[in-house]
């Protein structure tokens, strides 16, 4: 029996789409769960099936030599009709959906299956993580519970490879609109801005933590005034090595402008954010100086349900950065402290 559209066929094929998933070349990664479910569930076949709008395409599999099947005689086409639970025929020649199916009358004459949805975060099932067997049998509660969790690794790493994906092409935008800082060599207020208003949008989609650390050279207009704009210089430039050395890949480290300087950390929480900030405090006050010691001082803000657009989050970070200055300098505070 051919299976039922689902509802939202449209939404979730474009997904499937734009997701760069179907027909891309193996993964270890997902190759890595396919194995684990086969073992775990003690399957000779296990797979990892995309469903596209004609077809079943497959990303991962065990026991088979097909790369793809056509839809009308998919099992995975049934699993995604009910994004919420978990599929599960223990005899295909007993069910009506699937006694006349040609993978199951002839060849390779499957009997048992099992596929758990892979669905994502606005609720389209893309596909599944299924196993299957030639002969009829059922899984235990563990195996069907460690079936779903396998499934949402599965889920989890298709979430990395489109965060992963988002950087690649923001990276890609950024370098084109000559984005560095002349001075600094970091990035300049308008890439701050982009990627900030991106980070924002992709925190708010996967709700996943991001925090803005703002920084300001201390008594900068003090240290111009005794040794030349050209020694100010200097040590912004000095500044502008230091940051980059202290955050990961995925971060973005910017000039706000004059001796302030941002950090826009992803999928950070406020104790990590605290900790790099306080890591780059340190190093900027053990940095041997040409002229005389400088330090920074530091705001740092996370995002929340209050704190969710560019401007309430500067502004946060800003205030931060004031009251660090109006403690003495050469410290960090959080936003939260404010107030």
């Amino acid at each position: 029996m051919k299976a039922a559209l689902p509802t939202n066929e449209t939404a979730r094929v474009e997904t499937l789409h734009e997701s760069g998933l179907l027909d891309s070349l193996p993964e270890q990664a997902y190759d890595d769960i396919t194995l684990l479910a086969s073992h775990i569930c003690q399957t000779p076949m296990a797979i990892m099936s995309l469903i596209d709008s004609e077809r079943q395409w497959f990303k991962s599999k065990v026991g088979l030599d097909e790369s793809e099947t056509s839809r009308e005689t998919s099992f995975c086409a049934h699993t995604i009709l009910e994004p919420n639970e978990m599929l599960i025929v223990p005899d295909a020649r007993l069910d009506a959906r699937f006694s006349d199916n040609p993978v199951v009358s002839d060849e390779p004459g499957i009997r048992f299956y099992a596929g758990a949805p892979l669905v994502t975060s606005d609720g389209h099932a893309l596909g599944s993580l299924c196993v299957a067997d030639l002969t009829p049998r059922q899984l235990t509660d563990v195996q069907i519970s460690a079936l779903q969790a396998l499934a949402r690794q599965v889920m989890a790493q298709i979430t990395l490879r489109e965060q992963t994906l988002e950087l690649q092409k923001l990276n890609q935008q950024l370098e084109r609109l000559s984005v560095r800082d002349e001075l600094t060599g970091v990035n300049n207020r308008r890439a701050f801005n982009i990627a900030l208003g991106r980070e924002i949008a992709r925190a708010i989609r996967y709700r996943a933590p991001l925090s803005l650390i703002m920084l300001d050279v201390d008594s900068f207009k003090n240290y111009n005034d005794s040794f030349g704009h050209q020694a100010g210089d200097e040590v912004l430039r000095i500044v502008g090595k230091i940051l980059p050395a202290h955050i990961e890949e995925m971060a973005v480290a910017a000039r706000y402008g004059g001796e302030e300087f941002a950090l826009i950390l992803p999928d950070t929480n406020t104790d990590t954010a605290m900790a790099i900030a306080e890591e780059v405090r340190r190093a900027i006050e053990k940095t041997t100086w040409p002229r005389r010691a400088v330090t920074a001082s530091f705001g740092v803000a996370t995002t929340n349900s209050e704190l969710n657009d560019e401007a309430s989050l500067i502004a946060a970070a800003d205030a931060a950065l004031y009251a660090s200055k109006d403690a003495g300098r050469n410290r960090v505070t959080h936003c939260r402290r404010l107030g």
